[in-house]
């Protein structure tokens, strides 16, 4: 395998690659300048040492490992980012007009991560047990039931200070309360507690 170091102009941009003739290909692989190479102990000084963890949470750690392990199917996976710019795409040759996206959910607290690692584990143990494909609610796809269509009206109000952003959000678009878009978290659930 022959090689070399060149270097090469792309977007208007001058790169450090390496070129290497292999199996009957030339291929380009992208280096580094000597002044992009960091040491992370010198850039950030609080780098953790290393930690000695119980046997329970390793335990834990591998049995999530091994409940989300699967053979590796690339047909599986597709870049939605380019899905949802596509689709976009055809919806504004269409002449469909495009609502603005929406905001990403603010942080609703602090998380207990063995909570969160054990919850996860259940999930995913289940999910297996049943042949379905976990969610982030913890159900399985096959076992999610449509929406029912009519609204009951509940005569004790709900305390809504403990649901995300994106919750609040569903909640208002459903009854439709004007405005939402640009309401915070906390203007959220004001306004769904005068609803």
């Amino acid at each position: 395998m022959q090689q070399g170091r060149v270097r090469g102009a792309a977007r208007q941009h001058e790169y450090l690659v390496a070129l290497k003739a292999e199996n009957g290909l030339l291929t380009l692989h992208t280096l580094h300048w000597a002044d992009e190479i960091r040491d992370p102990k010198k850039e950030i000084d609080s780098l953790p040492g290393k930690t000695k963890l119980s046997e329970k949470e390793l335990r834990m750690a591998e049995q999530l490992i091994e409940t989300l392990s699967m053979t590796w199917d690339p047909d599986a996976f597709h870049d939605t980012f380019q899905e949802k710019v596509a689709a976009l795409i055809e919806a504004k040759k269409a002449g469909d007009t495009i609502e603005k996206a929406e905001p990403a959910a603010e942080p609703t607290g602090v998380v207990d991560l063995m909570e969160a690692l054990r919850a996860s584990v259940e999930r995913a143990g289940s999910s297996k047990a049943t042949g379905g494909k976990a969610t982030a609610s913890g159900k399985t796809a096959a076992a999610r039931k449509p929406a029912a269509k009519k609204r009951i009206r509940s005569t004790q109000k709900e305390d809504l200070s403990g649901l995300s952003k994106a919750d609040l959000y569903k909640r208002a678009a459903a009854v439709n309360l004007p405005g939402r878009s640009n309401m915070t978290r906390e203007d959220l659930v004001k306004a769904l507690s005068r609803t």
